[in-house]
């Protein structure tokens, strides 16, 4: 196949990259910002002026009279899924030593990429619902000193989550928290005492009793880690969730052309894929192998969240 020619699509890898991932525990982008698929790399979503679904129009109608008519105005957005993928080449001197050894380093590279590009969306997503700009300012607070939860004799986080949350046009049915945040809030004396019934002196409160505490369908920690330095620079790992706690709104049903009210989503055109690519390199040649995805996280209603800024001390 001559080395112009487009990647051929290869079902076996194609099902790795699709099955590869870290643990689900490690990994929380898709829960934050679920994925919705599209028609197209090009699509529009409509966002509704915040009054749309709170006012109540005047729905009387007279025994002669037409019924009254509402429109559906609202603004609609074009936006675009982005392609990412990673491609690792491979000669094919390294792929026959392997496959003797009865090893497939092709298969071994669509995994590495696959990891790598949902790494990468991890931190997207992460960036994204830690952004002070991603919510109204009625919804948003940054906290200090005594103030911060890791402050365990000063700080108050059960009626500062109470009040963010009944504070959102929809109120949130997902906390989102850094593992640094989670590790303070769920040993929080206030928490602790509350969900087990003690002084609070003692034990760590579970995901599932925190959630039944404020009332939320879940409680997502990111604990995932990255490695914040460029390529060619020493290593420095670092964890991806801040030390941040957000409250969403997210409607599982919600999509691009269905509309409704949710935080936000991630509009996906086509499946996770992998594939090879012919190279023209050594004196063998060789394989470049990739996985990618085409996705665009965005976000839709910023009055559907909160966010609490340096919720801890780092």
């Amino acid at each position: 196949m001559p080395a112009y020619e487009q990647y051929t699509e290869d079902a076996t890898l194609t099902a790795i990259a699709i099955a590869y991932s870290n643990p689900a525990y490690a990994l929380i982008a898709d829960k934050v910002l679920p994925r919705k698929p599209v028609d197209d790399l090009s699509y529009r979503y409509t966002v509704y002026p915040e009054a749309r679904h709170f006012t109540v129009p005047d729905t009387r109608i007279g025994r002669r009279s037409s019924v009254r008519t509402i429109e559906l105005e609202g603004d609609e957005v074009s936006s675009k899924c982005e392609d990412y993928g990673l491609g690792i080449p491979l000669d094919n001197d390294t792929i026959m030593k392997a496959e003797k050894k009865g090893r497939d380093p092709r298969k071994d590279a669509v995994a590495l990429s696959a990891n790598l590009m949902l790494l990468d969306r991890e931190v997207r997503v992460a960036d994204l619902a830690f952004d002070a700009a991603n919510y109204h300012a009625n919804h948003k607070v940054q906290l200090a000193g005594t103030d911060q939860i890791s402050d365990y004799h000063n700080s108050d986080p059960i009626n500062l989550l109470k009040e963010m949350l009944d504070g959102c046009f929809m109120r949130p049915n997902r906390l989102v928290l850094g593992h640094t945040a989670w590790s303070s809030l769920s040993s929080h004396p206030a928490i602790v005492a509350s969900v087990n019934r003690n002084a609070g002196d003692k034990g760590i409160a579970t995901r599932q009793a925190v959630a039944d505490l404020f009332e939320v369908q879940e409680v997502l920690v990111g604990v995932g880690r990255v490695n914040v330095n460029k390529p060619g620079q020493a290593a420095n790992i670092g964890r991806i969730w801040g030390n941040h706690i957000a409250g969403l709104f997210i409607d599982e049903t919600v999509t691009p052309d269905t509309g409704g009210m949710t935080f936000g989503l991630t509009a996906q055109y086509g499946g996770r894929v992998g594939g090879t690519k012919p190279l023209d390199i050594g004196l063998r040649g060789g394989l470049m192998v990739r996985a990618g995805e085409s996705v665009d996280e965005v976000i839709i209603a910023k009055r559907a969240g909160f966010l609490i800024e340096d919720a801890v001390q780092e």
